[in-house]
């Protein structure tokens, strides 16, 4: 998890760059605070390590300032660099001083007693086969997601175990909030939890939890011999199969792409086939696909000051709304969620809404 030299002399040109990056950056577009632009968040962490900074605690505290969605390392001119990775060595360190926010320390308190971050006791688990759907914790109390996706999945006539909820949980919390260790033993218990059930592919509606599978798991030696999928990309498959018949729609629908989605795992073709292939017409916001800017996501995630996570969705919210779009529709069930005051939905309850009974 240590970043290489390379990357620290990368650091140092970040520190003393020009800071263009700063005008993709949704916690300064939506606070205006220069401490939060990539250049400053970086030349303070080099500050930090040269010992310059006379008072520790604010700046582990700024550490979690940050939506840690990768619009800085998308707009980046040093390739192969990302800020994100000194920014999260710097909340191991806060979270190992005992210094972190108090909505951060909230959420893990809840993890800690119930084994995932939103309280969840129960777990679901039925249906059978090697392809598997992973309710994460993000959407497993979104009755309408979850209804959605039943059947969608009952009616693609393919056999699929699904299962989620208690202490089934990728991590992703504890990996945000700097407790690697904690994250380490959640990941291994998310790599049995997959073993147990023999599964070869799994389809996941939550980007960050594929994001921790693909990505963050291997560097923690609990790497998946399993072929992960986003729900976009399944969708998208079966609907080019012709598995669903679909009652074709009309209008224009605007797609919220997750910056998870589009900057780390690169997917912002699918959704879009998706909503072409059902008959709407998609009307992109200004800033969309690679340009996206981030939801905010939830408090205590990744932006530890809840009222700058609001400035966040507020900003977000207003972009989408200029599309003059019938119809938002998402990726992540955690934007689902943050972005409720333009009724979003999640993509697959588009696909529902259309699909009809198989002959």
């Amino acid at each position: 998890m240590t970043a290489s030299s390379r990357d620290r002399d990368q650091l140092a040109r970040c520190a003393m760059c020009a800071d263009m990056c700063k005008y993709s950056c949704p916690t300064y577009l939506a606070s205006g605070r220069e401490t939060l632009s990539p250049q400053k968040m970086a030349r303070l962490i080099l500050y930090d390590e040269k010992g310059f900074l006379e008072e520790e605690e604010g700046f582990l505290d700024l550490m979690f300032q940050s939506a840690m969605c990768g619009a800085c390392s998308r707009h980046c001119i040093y390739d192969d660099y990302d800020l994100r990775e000194f920014m999260h060595e710097a909340r191991v360190k806060a979270f190992n001083k005992g210094i972190i926010p108090e909505d951060v320390r909230q959420r893990l308190e809840t993890f800690r007693k119930f084994g995932n971050p939103h309280g969840e006791r129960e777990v679901k688990d039925h249906g059978a086969g090697e392809l598997g759907y992973f309710i994460a914790c993000s959407s497993y109390k979104d009755e309408a997601l979850l209804d959605a996706t039943e059947r969608v999945l009952s009616q693609s006539g393919l056999e699929i175990r699904r299962f989620g909820g208690g202490e089934i949980c990728c991590g992703a919390p504890l990996y945000y909030a700097g407790d690697m260790e904690g994250f380490r033993r959640v990941a291994a218990s998310m790599k049995g939890e997959i073993e147990t059930r023999g599964l070869r592919r799994l389809i996941i509606d939550c980007p960050t939890c594929l994001k921790m599978m693909t990505g963050i798991y291997p560097e923690v030696e609990q790497g998946l011999d399993v072929e992960l999928l986003h729900t976009t990309q399944f969708l998208a498959d079966i609907l080019k199969q012709g598995a669903l018949r679909f009652a074709p729609g009309g209008g224009p629908v605007t797609f919220h792409d997750p910056c998870i989605l589009a900057f780390d795992l690169g997917i912002t073709g699918p959704p879009r086939e998706i909503i072409t292939t059902l008959g709407y017409d998609v009307r992109e916001p200004v800033y969309s696909s690679e340009h996206t800017h981030c939801c905010g996501a939830a408090y205590g995630a990744k932006i530890g000051d809840h009222r700058l996570k609001d400035a966040v969705t507020s900003m977000r919210t207003g972009e989408l709304l200029e599309t003059g779009a019938d119809t938002f529709v998402t990726g992540c069930p955690t934007c689902k969620s943050a972005l409720t005051g333009i009724n979003m939905k999640y993509i697959t309850e588009m696909v529902a809404e259309r699909i009809s009974a198989r002959r």
